[in-house]
């Protein structure tokens, strides 16, 4: 099941002939998801940033909720930013998951073409998978 004692799902998790042993990841997965715009979100008119993109991105959002996603937090640090920014990332959003499929079914989700749109002409984005951070959160 993963749980403590276990490495991965199946296997149980036992120490490594140099002493040390596999430390577990545990449910729910911690993944945050960086993004930023690209050079097309910059260059398409506001009509076209209106009619096109902010739907498909509301209902990408919505559809990581779907499919099992839960929003911890949010940050975009475009305070003291404008304009196409290569770095660092615009936005990051923190998602806790059951399953790391969502997180695969959520960069899909920016893949496919919906009425024309894909999403992944606009914005960039990368997920991190990693956890609560010790010295606060994990017990």
């Amino acid at each position: 099941d993963g749980g403590a004692g276990s490495c991965c799902r199946g296997r149980k998790s036992r120490a490594m002939p140099n002493g040390w042993t596999p430390r577990p990841l545990h449910r729910p997965h911690r993944v945050m998801v960086i993004g930023r715009a690209t050079q097309t979100f910059f260059a398409a008119s506001e009509e076209e940033k209106d009619s096109r993109f902010m739907p498909r991105f509301k209902q990408v959002l919505d559809e990581w909720e779907q499919l099992g996603a839960r929003m911890v937090a949010s940050f975009c640090d475009d305070v003291f930013q404008v304009g196409p920014n290569r770095h660092p990332w615009a936005w990051n959003l923190i998602y806790e998951m059951d399953d790391l499929d969502v997180g695969a079914a959520m960069v899909q989700a920016v893949r496919e073409a919906v009425d024309g749109v894909r999403l992944d002409t606009y914005v960039e984005l990368e997920l991190r998978v990693g956890r609560a951070f010790f010295a606060r959160e994990e017990t």
